[in-house]
């Protein structure tokens, strides 16, 4: 069912709409991209997230145990907007599957969902 997804948000920290934002400097960026991902035919949506960052940006990232980053990563090359947006709507449109929950298990593949680690009490 292709159309099944759709891209209802993208922002970083502080600015609710990434097609107005624009880094400091490019070439170093090391962000955390949320998105609002839902089904077109329903007005909700899940946040789900990934960190975007440049090889320099990386470095300005504080160490855990020595690691920089885990997933969800996505590695440009210099932070582009168009670049960016072509990946994400070709690769949510890549997770759409028969069902939502599909969908969000294709989807956790490239991005943290709000819900990873959430159990009932």
């Amino acid at each position: 069912m292709k159309g099944r997804l759709v891209i209802r948000s993208v922002f970083v920290w502080g600015h609710p709409n990434i097609r107005t934002w624009e880094p400091d400097d490019p070439g170093t960026i090391a962000e955390l991209v949320s998105l609002d991902i839902g089904e077109r035919s329903k007005s909700s949506a899940d946040t789900f997230s990934i960190r975007v960052a440049t090889p320099a940006g990386l470095s300005t990232l504080e160490a855990r145990d020595g690691i920089l980053a885990t997933r969800p990563l996505l590695i440009m090359e210099r932070y582009d907007f168009g670049n960016l947006w072509r990946w994400l709507e070709r690769t949510v449109a890549e997770c759409e599957a028969d069902t939502w929950l599909a969908s969000v298990e294709n989807l956790r593949r490239y991005f943290a969902w709000e819900y990873d680690g959430y159990k009932e009490t």
